[in-house]
């Protein structure tokens, strides 16, 4: 399994988070992707936890995080079904979490559901992708609980400076999502 890590930031010629991870989508090479914030701290274990994790038709894996504060110390993968999955990634504050950056997502079935990130949202657009992949993706999806991914909290970030257009917007992704569940088998 080969994982290609996006860490693409804004450039010249990529404008937002969102342009430059579908930058990274297409130009990946790897079997699996996984995007990770420049900012932040990986684990020496975090690709290859990820990479060990797809096994018999899992289709995306996620690590463990530690952002406001650690979740757990179990090291051992569990395999979810496609439901779970969801239920995980279309709420805010689960365990696993609706963001990318501790997730690796198989390249094949981003192209099979042509998936791509929202370069119109200004938020949440990494629940939305994660929330539509799980929803479009049925399969076996693994999780190893252990804490591989460093969220670094800056008081600077989207999250923390979101005006209120921004947490409207937020509102409406997640209605959007909510609306994903009926493909979930």
């Amino acid at each position: 399994m080969t994982i290609l890590i996006t860490t693409f930031t804004s450039s010249r010629n990529i404008k937002g988070i969102s342009a430059a991870r579908n930058y990274g989508i297409e130009h990946a090479t790897g079997d699996a992707i996984a995007f990770v914030d420049g900012d932040d701290a990986l684990d020496p274990l975090f690709v290859e936890t990820l990479a060990d994790s797809f096994t018999d038709g899992v289709v995306a894996a996620a690590v463990g995080y530690v952002w406001h504060g650690s979740r757990t110390t179990v090291n051992h993968p569990i395999k979810i079904n496609q439901r779970e999955m969801f239920n995980q990634v279309s709420s805010h504050g689960s365990e696993i979490g609706g963001y990318v950056w501790n997730k690796a997502f198989a390249k094949t079935a981003i192209d099979a559901i042509n998936l791509r990130f929202d370069e119109t949202l200004p938020i949440a657009e990494d629940y939305l992708f994660t929330s539509a992949f799980v929803a479009n993706t049925a399969g076996s999806y693994a999780y190893n609980p252990k804490l591989l991914y460093t969220k670094i909290n800056r008081p600077n970030s989207t999250i923390h400076t979101a005006s209120f257009k921004n947490r409207q917007i937020e509102r409406e992704v997640f209605k959007q999502i909510n609306g994903l569940k009926h493909l979930v088998q």
